[in-house]
């Protein structure tokens, strides 16, 4: 697999999962959970405005700096990483890596101009070195 010519938008998950900046971090545990995923990504609250970020990593990092009751206090919006990098959609992977590597940052909202239209993670580039070796 020619990592050179893959961009973005050829690994990238099309199905993003996303909560509003107003949810409980109780709410964004269990639809974590419920959906399978390792981060939701936070709805901008205004036009232009880019997307936000959530992970288990945050959640997990609250119940250990805290207790379980401040995901019921907590809302997604005093912990989530706002704004995210995101990704241009025709980004070439070998950047996409090296860029979610310095930024120490391991899933990213892939933007079609003002757009997201997917999520990519290193799950995602797993799945495609591991498929392509099938």
């Amino acid at each position: 697999m020619n990592f050179k010519l893959i961009c973005a938008g050829d690994l990238m998950t099309p199905q993003v999962h996303t909560i509003g900046p107003d949810e409980t971090l109780r709410g964004a545990a269990e639809l974590i959970n419920r959906v399978r995923v390792h981060c939701l990504v936070v709805s901008p609250d205004g036009a232009g405005r880019s997307p936000g970020i959530i992970t288990i990593k945050d959640i997990v990092k609250v119940i250990g700096d805290a207790d379980e009751s401040a995901l019921d206090e907590l809302r997604v919006d005093d912990v989530m990483t706002a704004p995210s990098i995101t990704l241009p959609i025709h980004l070439c992977i070998l950047d996409c890596i090296n860029l979610m590597r310095m930024a120490g940052v391991r899933s990213v909202p892939v933007m079609d101009g003002p757009n997201m239209v997917g999520i990519l993670s290193f799950t995602d580039v797993i799945r495609a070195v591991t498929e392509g070796e099938a």
